[in-house]
């Protein structure tokens, strides 16, 4: 392993990986990403080590990590967020700490921690954990990503006087290629060198270094300039409930005060509205419309519920398709 990283108690198995990494590297070859799949069937995309350093020069100089930066490698080094830990320290000769990607990695470590690449579910953990939530505290650089991370933790954010940054990036940009300060900003801003459009409602990336041509996403955002937009949700998961457009994305943070545990929000075909607003939910649903009824608009209100367990990537994503495919008809709920 390289000497730059440091180990806490790893699995044999995470270890050959890491090691197997780490040699790749070394020898130069291109690096190959498999998709997440939480919009579709998981696909694989190869990138030079020219293109990978290119991302990670980026990100390291926005955290202004340097030789002397320690960080911490919690996620697993099958995703594209683990993989890029590692690129970001093998490039910024910065010391990595490595342990197996639990959900709260800072109960296995003392050390000094400047910069984490975190998931919702980690963070949500940790932000329970007194002694944890000390230790993360201190970290000066927090990056957020893999799912959109609900108004619940932004507040808890807030109120612990916690700075992290969300991030917005795919596979096939390698990395994120924007970011947000949660709880100061919903406009997400452009690395340096990346710059965007827009396309059919749909978010049009910019980023020569890696595509000569746009990449198209299915994104639909409110551009706000070249360099800033604002996310409303996936255009694949668009609900049309009564002729109102509806993000089930954006709402879920609206309504994520008020329900608790993870959730999702999706649709059934209803014979008057087209398609109805449905809540799918891990725990016990208590959510009652009387609740609701003085900060959301009729049409943002759910219609049914269900209690059905989520069916997630690797990398913590909820594939909203598979779990809606796990409902029962008989078993709705009126709200």
């Amino acid at each position: 392993m390289n000497s730059l990283f440091q180990s806490i108690q790893l699995t044999e198995e995470l270890q050959v990986k890491i090691e197997t990494f780490c040699r790749d590297w070394e020898n130069g070859k291109s690096m190959s990403i498999q998709t997440s799949g939480s919009t579709g069937k998981p696909k694989e995309i190869t990138f030079t080590k020219d293109q990978v350093v290119v991302s990670a020069l980026k990100t390291i100089a926005f955290f202004k990590l340097n030789e002397h930066s320690k960080a911490l490698l919690c996620l697993s080094p099958d995703t594209i967020g683990g993989k890029m830990m590692l690129v970001r320290a093998l490039v910024g000769n910065y010391q990595l700490f490595i342990t197996n990607p639990t959900l709260d990695p800072f109960e296995q470590i003392d050390e000094q921690i400047d910069f984490v690449a975190l998931v919702p579910a980690q963070l949500s953990y940790i932000l329970k954990n007194s002694s944890s939530l000390c230790k993360l505290k201190k970290v000066q650089y927090i990056l957020i990503g893999g799912a959109d991370i609900p108004e619940e933790l932004s507040e808890q954010l807030r109120l612990n006087e916690i700075t992290a940054y969300q991030s917005y990036g795919m596979t096939e940009t390698i990395s994120h290629v924007a970011l947000r300060e949660i709880g100061k900003s919903i406009e997400y801003r452009a690395l340096p060198g990346i710059h965007f459009s827009s396309e059919d409602n749909c978010l049009a990336i910019h980023y020569p270094e890696i595509q000569a041509n746009a990449i198209l996403t299915r994104d639909e955002v409110e551009i706000v300039d070249e360099l800033n937009f604002r996310w409303k949700g996936r255009a694949d998961f668009v609900i049309n409930s009564g002729g109102k457009k509806i993000h089930p994305e954006e709402l879920e943070k609206r309504l994520s005060s008020f329900v608790s545990g993870r959730f999702i929000l999706s649709s059934i075909p209803h014979p008057i509205w087209g398609e109805a607003l449905v809540l799918l939910s891990e725990h016990s649903i208590t959510l009652q419309k009387t609740d609701l009824v003085q900060q959301f608009s009729p049409f943002e209100i759910p219609k049914f519920a269900q209690t059905v367990p989520m069916i997630y990537t690797a990398n913590g994503k909820i594939q909203r398709k598979l779990t809606l495919e796990q409902t029962q008809a008989h078993a709705w709920i009126s709200l």
